[in-house]
């Protein structure tokens, strides 16, 4: 995670002066994507200019409409609205009515870009004007030169890299000196911690509507990886910010149809950044969005399409998993630090029996060729028919998918959904896949295959107290739960799995498992770089078929893998096994080398190559459901994502040019 800042820090805070903004580089993980070069569409074309146009205009190409509000109140089926290049710093609203064979679509103009903002923007376009010394403050505080009165609160980016500042919950941990948690005690009913700075951030105080804004550097350990802040300067007046009110939502689907936006950037937003409510078919296509604390929202959206997306959350590169818990749980004594970071990048709601609009569901997603970066969690999926497949997880402090069912659909639709996670890439996050929902009866059909979880890279978990002088860092897991299964059924195949640390050897692909709710788990490649965790038996009555598995650690030897099985084989659930499955599980399992190259740091490749143990070597068995199999692999099934000479499959976004 950390060296996808690398980049950012070597540039930052250059060539600056008084007269000009600060420009901060784009970290990797945040740079823009490519303008989009997609030719004009046939049809019938309307224009919208943020500095040419009139809304006294017609809308044709010589003659642009200026608003983005006026402008799509003129669409009708069919329409294609062209935005000219520049930020327009309104709040879309669309219901708008397409039709299946005559889509509205809302779109950039070839070769120049187009941003719909939600953001206050004077603090982008004139900061030196904005910010004031803040009287009676610390040293290094600021805030606004007027007051914003009726916010609620504020989110803020840094315009130029597009890393989030913090929203402190309360002025004093904006205006601490210290970077470690002390004080406070470790019953819930003890006194609370003392101030702490969690990096450069932003106060709303509500009582007189000032924004205050904090820019001092941070001090984490730099011997462990870690990224500070280091700006030369902590003058906002310098600096061009995205300052969102709490409530901004730039984009809003409300029982939108056959709508298609392609080819923008989405930002500025608040709590929700694009919100989704009761709309059908909504198509998004080579879009930006830098998410507030949700990325998108949806509630009762059925045949969403996102393609060659990007979903880009607040996640500052110095902040720990813990900066953003919630602490004030009823009778604590404790105050949340700072709780507005994006919590999730796509948050799926529902109506519940006291809403109008408890029906529809979320339902028939398909995503593709999607990053999703920088935030707390990733996507929600559980509930929905979904087909998720060649995107991007990267840099999550906590689950990239979480499968837990969100409502309840048994007793709304009577149908359960089936929800394909296959040819993805998941790196630099906590934990991939995530259970714990409480609607028991929904029984989701969850197929994983041909993925490639990279779970090496530690996440900065915990901050440093005067208990632990030294932060948490921990690797990434595969599967786990926040304490209240019952798991989904579950088909786990044809995946390769790399992780450090101390996790069982088969990553928790089989737990959970229950007469109820099965557990397949085939033909994946299980590579540990630290040690070969012993084989975890799973407990008698567990429904769980696992074959055809490889499992390896550099560390292991003839030993090991001689006795690896040897629990298993002794265990009362070995016999009891027969009966599910005839070979009885692991029976084509292995313990050897896939040779991957798992020594160097930047590895990215895991095809498998010639000779290789892997090869012919999984379980030949048919699925229900879904086909995971590679038509490039004729004979015995190969084990892992990749079959023999096959390549790295393509994930995220690609450059539009026609």
């Amino acid at each position: 995670m950390n060296r996808c800042y690398s980049l950012w820090l070597l540039l930052i805070f250059t060539a600056t002066s008084a007269a000009q903004p600060i420009s901060i580089s784009d970290s990797p993980l945040r740079r823009m994507p490519p303008v989009s070069r997609r030719p004009l569409s046939p049809g019938n074309a309307r224009f919208v200019d943020v500095k040419l146009g009139s809304d006294e205009g017609t809308g044709l190409e010589n003659h642009p409409w200026r608003s983005l509000a006026h402008a799509v109140k003129q669409l009708r089926p069919g329409d294609t609205l062209y935005l000219r290049a520049g930020v327009y710093h309104e709040q879309l609203y669309l219901s708008l009515q397409g039709r299946a064979d005559a889509p509205i679509i809302i779109r950039g103009y070839p070769g120049e870009e187009a941003i719909i903002d939600g953001s206050i923007a004077e603090f982008a376009n004139s900061p030196e004007k904005c910010w004031e010394p803040c009287p009676g403050g610390v040293e290094g505080e600021y805030r606004s030169s007027k007051p914003w009165p009726n916010l609620r609160d504020v989110i803020g980016y840094d315009a130029p890299s597009k890393v989030g500042l913090q929203t402190y919950w309360h002025r004093k941990d904006l205006q601490a000196t210290s970077e470690i948690i002390t004080g406070g005690g470790k019953e819930a009913t003890d006194k609370d911690i003392d101030p702490v700075y969690l990096g450069p951030g932003l106060w709303y105080d509500r009582e007189t509507g000032y924004i205050h804004c904090r820019l001092a550097q941070t001090h984490l350990p730099a011997e462990l990886g870690l990224t500070n802040f280091q700006g030369t300067t902590g003058d906002p007046r310098e600096m061009n910010f995205l300052i969102a009110p709490y409530r901004s939502t730039p984009l809003f689907f409300d029982q939108a149809e056959h709508v298609v936006l392609q080819d923008l950037t989405i930002r500025g937003g608040g709590y929700v950044t694009v919100l989704m409510e009761q709309a059908q078919h909504i198509t998004l296509d080579y879009v930006t969005i830098f998410a507030g604390t949700y990325g998108i929202r949806a509630l009762g959206t059925s045949h969403l399409r996102l393609t060659n997306c990007g979903v880009h959350g607040s996640l500052a590169p110095w902040t720990f998993r813990s900066d953003a818990s919630k602490r004030d749980y009823p009778g604590r004594p404790h105050r949340n630090i700072s709780r507005l970071n994006t919590h999730a990048l796509i948050e799926a709601d529902a109506g519940r029996e006291s809403s109008v609009w408890a029906y529809p569901l979320n339902d028939h997603w398909k995503i593709s060729h999607c990053f999703f970066t920088d935030s707390h969690d990733g996507v929600y999926l559980g509930a929905i028919n979904v087909d998720f497949h060649h995107n991007v997880f990267e840099n999550l402090q906590d689950d990239g998918i979480y499968l837990s069912p969100m409502y309840q659909r048994h007793k709304l639709d009577g149908k359960d959904p089936q929800i394909l996670i296959h040819h993805n890439h998941f790196r630099a996050l906590l934990t991939a896949l995530a259970f714990g929902g409480n609607e028991p009866n929904t029984h989701d059909q969850i197929f994983v295959y041909r993925n490639v979880f990279n779970l090496r890279e530690k996440v900065m978990a915990g901050r440093m107290s005067e208990n632990n002088p030294k932060p948490t860092l921990t690797t990434g897991k595969l599967i786990g739960d926040h304490g209240s299964p019952p798991w989904s059924t579950l088909t786990f195949a044809h995946n390769t799995v790399i992780a450090g640390g101390n996790r069982d050897a088969l990553m928790s692909a089989g737990s959970g498992a229950t007469p109820e709710r099965p557990k397949r788990v085939f033909n994946n490649l299980f590579l540990h770089t630290d040690r070969l965790p012993p084989y975890l038996v799973p407990a008698v009555g567990a429904n769980l078929i696992s074959d055809g598995n490889l499992f390896w650690s550099p560390s292991a030897d003839e030993k090991t893998a001689a006795a690896f099985f040897k629990k298993w084989q002794a265990s009362p659930a070995f016999a009891e096994n027969k009966k599910l499955y005839e070979a009885v599980s692991e029976s084509h399992s292995l313990v050897a080398d896939p040779q991957l190259d798992v020594a160097n740091p930047l590895f990215h490749s895991y095809e498998l190559s010639v000779g290789n143990a892997a090869i012919d070597a999984g379980a030949d068995v048919k699925f229900e459901g879904f086909d995971p199999t590679d038509k490039s692999d004729a004979d015995r099934p190969d084990i892992g994502a990749i079959p023999a000479g096959g390549k790295m499959f393509k994930v995220g976004r690609f450059e539009v040019r026609k």
